[in-house]
This record gives C-alpha cells, sequence and structure tokens, in this order.
C-alpha cells in the first residue's frame, strides 16, 4: 500500500489517479471537520470540495509531515474563506417592534443531539474539538492549522470537550 507522501509526489507530477487515492482516503475526515464547522451537511461538502479543488491545485506545496493534517489546514482556511464572504451585514432597525418568540413546551425541545451540543460551544472550543477529536488531528496539527498557540487549542479542546459532556449529559440524545 502506497504512502500518503508517495501519493501526493506523484500527483505533483500530475498523477491524476494518485490524487483520487488521495481523495479517497481523505474524504470521509475532510467532509466531515466541514460539516461540523459549518452546521451544515450541504455547506459542508461544498467546503470540502473547494478543499480538494484548492489540495489539486497546490499539491506541489505539500511538503510531508502527515497529509491529514496538510487537508485539514486548507479545509480550515477555506472554511474561514467562505464565511468571511457571506457573513451577512446586519442593520438594526431602533423603530422595529420586538415580538417576543415562544418557545414550544413538548419534549422533543428536551432532545438534544451532537450537532446542537456542538452548536452551543463557542466557535473556537468547536473548531479545536472538531479538528481534534472529530478529524483527528493533534493539538500541535490543529496550532498550526490555525495559527493559534498551542497552549490555547489545547485548552479549547478540553473546555469544549467537558462543555460537550455536560450538554449531552443533561439531555437525551436523539
Amino acid at each position: 500500500m502506497r504512502t500518503d507522501p508517495d501519493l501526493a509526489a506523484d500527483a505533483a507530477r500530475g498523477s491524476e489517479a494518485a490524487f483520487a487515492e488521495l481523495v479517497r482516503r481523505h474524504q470521509g475526515r475532510v467532509r466531515g471537520m466541514a460539516r461540523r464547522l459549518t452546521g451544515s451537511q450541504a455547506a459542508g461538502d461544498d467546503i470540502a470540495q473547494l478543499t480538494f479543488l484548492t489540495a489539486w491545485q497546490k499539491i506541489g506545496t505539500y511538503a510531508g509531515g502527515t497529509f491529514s493534517a496538510w487537508i485539514c489546514t486548507i479545509c480550515w482556511r477555506e472554511f474561514l474563506q467562505v464565511r468571511r464572504k457571506t457573513r451577512p451585514e446586519i442593520e438594526f432597525d431602533e423603530t422595529a417592534e420586538v415580538i417576543p418568540f415562544e418557545r414550544p413546551t413538548d419534549r422533543q425541545d428536551d432532545k438534544m443531539d451532537l450537532t446542537r451540543a456542538l452548536e452551543k460551544l463557542s466557535e473556537a472550543q468547536r473548531v479545536c474539538v472538531v479538528m481534534c477529536v472529530a478529524a483527528g488531528l493533534t493539538h500541535r496539527e490543529a496550532a498550526d492549522a490555525t495559527g493559534w498557540p498551542l497552549g490555547t487549542v489545547k485548552s479549547h479542546v478540553l473546555r469544549g470537550v467537558e462543555a460537550l459532556r455536560q450538554h449531552l449529559e443533561n439531555a437525551q440524545v436523539a
């Protein structure tokens, strides 16, 4: 079985088959990471596709290390680019009437799944938990990908995992 670095070297020389094998090996991790970052299956799949397009264009820049860390770094950057482009500008109308939102009281609201639990985390915690727990990156790889200090990543993972435990412990998991 060929290693990721060998396949990446062949892909850099133009082998579409080698790159296709890399995609096959890593698409689940990248799609899962993108879906969890966005909270949406469709948006996550779009980011995963952008990730692999960018990876194909930049495969010659892969300089070793774990390929999964390299591809997850690209995924993180693609997520940031999409978020920057799509962030809506919110205008506040001071003359608008505030209508209170009433929550339904049925038991369905008491149920929580992992997606909703992830949404309750701060963005930094969600990013670090998704990268380190869901995508399987080391703390160092996540720190390199985000540009955040190693201690910050470790802290966000620790606090995020603990918050997930609390959210899921206090709810019936759907």
